[in-house]
């Protein structure tokens, strides 16, 4: 989902398809409401986004349809740009907690849900 959404910035476009091949839900929302504000603003993203994904939680155990994903996004290097080329601003990203709940569907497995919490909490 995280290289979907990196691809999709690069031009703000919200209905990227790759998008919606690995992200449903409230994750799907939020990814596309960013993209559409970006839009709006004419303004795109830019860098490197990193991520260290772990599974954390199963459910059901034996034959798994929901997983939880506990992350480290990184995102000092991936910067908002104005349509001019420009920095927006110039205040660096940071190492954001996250928790993600990832389901399977009949498209495979999606995320469905994510928190992505302030820069600083990993």
């Amino acid at each position: 989902m995280w290289q979907a959404f990196q691809e999709a910035a690069k031009s703000s476009d919200p209905e990227a398809p790759d998008l919606r091949k690995y992200a449903s839900e409230q994750a799907l929302k939020l990814i596309s409401g960013s993209l559409y504000a970006d839009r709006s603003n004419e303004q795109v993203t830019k860098g490197e986004l990193l991520t260290d994904p772990k599974v954390t939680a199963l459910k059901p155990t034996d034959v798994p349809t929901e997983a939880t994903i506990v992350d480290c996004v990184n995102d000092e290097k991936w910067l908002k740009y104005k349509a001019s080329g420009e920095l927006v601003n110039d205040v660096p990203g940071g190492k954001h907690r996250t928790t993600a709940t990832v389901k399977r569907t009949t498209d495979g497995w999606k995320v469905a849900s994510f928190i992505l919490r302030e820069k600083g909490t990993c």
